[in-house]
């Protein structure tokens, strides 16, 4: 049985609790291969890696909400660019490393390997789960990061340190 983010998994397919057990997850993957992504699921986190605000805003509604860890949701395009550029000066660069992906309906799961490199250098790696629901348009209207940035912000981010 793989481990599938607060679900139970059957081989190829889960169950997500909220959703009840007649909705089969349509999309289980879950083996480190990060070329499993949708392409514009993987245009949208290299423009994401590359600093891309532009370009990240391109896949998100005028309206979308976004909420990245403990922090307060954000509205609208223009929050969000302000709210994520004031978290990239914070890091050196960041990388994602998609470890499953899981799509029902409008809403998509995605599962990775985060890694920060700070401005000191060190790069940090933690685990992190998005959660992407579509509008009519199959635009991100409403984006929610779960992931602890604890340790990246931590004087000693150990056991999650990759290189110093």
């Amino acid at each position: 049985m793989d481990w599938c983010v607060s679900a139970t998994c059957f081989g190829d397919f889960a169950v997500l609790p909220s959703l009840g057990a007649e909705n089969k997850v349509e999309q289980h993957k879950n083996n480190n291969q990060s070329d499993l992504m949708t392409y514009s699921m993987k245009a949208m986190f290299d423009c994401i890696d590359g600093q891309d605000l532009d370009g990240f805003l391109q896949f998100l509604a005028d309206d979308a909400v976004f909420r990245f860890g403990n922090a307060p949701s954000m509205k609208g395009k223009e929050a969000i660019r302000a709210g994520t550029l004031g978290f990239y000066s914070q890091i050196q660069s960041l990388r994602h490393e998609m470890t499953g992906e899981w799509i029902t309906g409008n809403v998509t799961v995605v599962e990775f390997d985060s890694f920060y490199k700070r401005r000191d250098g060190v790069v940090v790696s933690v685990p992190c789960c998005v959660v992407l629901r579509f509008n009519d348009q199959r635009l991100i209207e409403d984006y929610r990061i779960n992931i602890n940035l604890g340790p990246v912000f931590a004087d000693s981010p150990e056991p999650h340190l990759v290189a110093a």
